[in-house]
């Protein structure tokens, strides 16, 4: 089934162009059509349908990734949270509407939801505290500061 005939609740099946194309986007997302087209011997025009297709489809997503150093909010905190079970998507809903929250999930194991926290300065983390306090419902919260990052990458595979 192509990109494009796939349903919501169905998996989109990728032929080996399909996975060159995400494999050349995931190098230079910008990379044109032109291009593409080039690098695998193909047309302009059927590079710009198949990208278009992956796009609409859904199975691809082209996004910027900022650097939070050069935005001022360089400092990342991971917060983990035990809560009550019938307030799991409440809190973790509440976690997504704050600004310095870019990163929030339900998980399985100790903690019930993860979060990151970003800051521009280690005093804005009194705030947020504060915020995390007025939620109903959370039992328990550990939070580590990442002193270093080694890496930060999401790469999924495609097979």
């Amino acid at each position: 089934m192509a990109p494009s005939e796939s349903t919501s609740n169905s998996i989109a099946v990728l032929d080996e162009i399909d996975q060159e194309i995400i494999r050349l986007l995931r190098i230079d997302g910008r990379m044109s059509f032109t291009e593409v087209g080039k690098r695998l011997d193909m047309p302009e025009a059927t590079a710009r349908y198949r990208v278009q297709r992956l796009l609409q489809s859904g199975v691809v997503q082209i996004i910027a990734w900022p650097n939070p150093e050069k935005l001022g909010t360089p400092h990342v905190m991971i917060v983990s949270l035990i809560v009550e079970n019938d307030q799991i998507d409440a809190i973790a809903t509440a976690l997504e509407q704050m600004v310095e929250v870019r990163f929030v999930a339900i998980t399985t194991g100790h903690y019930d939801i993860v979060a990151d926290v970003f800051f521009g300065s280690y005093t804005e983390v009194t705030g947020f505290f504060e915020k995390l306090k007025c939620i109903p419902g959370i039992i328990r919260h550990d939070s580590h500061f990442i002193l270093r990052l080694l890496k930060a990458e999401y790469k999924y595979t495609l097979s």
